[in-house]
């Protein structure tokens, strides 16, 4: 998982949004099938903000709000408060 998400990470340094996209839902849906929340909330973040450039703006909050979820689960405060600067600063657009 993390190696996947290190890959979808590097695609977006490199402004393959797409590609990156489709990194991290494919490894998304593989933590849904082996039940593991492990980088879910790091790999919907990358997809919110991959996604800014061209998915709704509802979509990505969307991811966004899913993330913060599941650091609040996760007792993740650190992550939290990126995410919710992310959602902040969506607000504001």
């Amino acid at each position: 998982m993390r190696v996947r998400y290190n890959y979808a990470h590097y695609l977006v340094s490199k402004e393959k949004y797409n590609e990156a996209i489709q990194e991290a839902l494919e490894t998304i849906e593989l933590c849904k099938q082996r039940q593991t929340s492990y980088q879910l909330a790091p790999l919907l973040i990358l997809v919110g903000n991959a996604g800014a450039k061209f998915l709704d703006r509802e979509q990505v909050k969307n991811y966004y709000i899913e993330a913060r979820e599941l650091c609040k689960i996760y007792n993740n405060p650190l992550m939290l408060m990126k995410i919710e600067n992310y959602l902040k600063e969506l607000d504001t657009v």
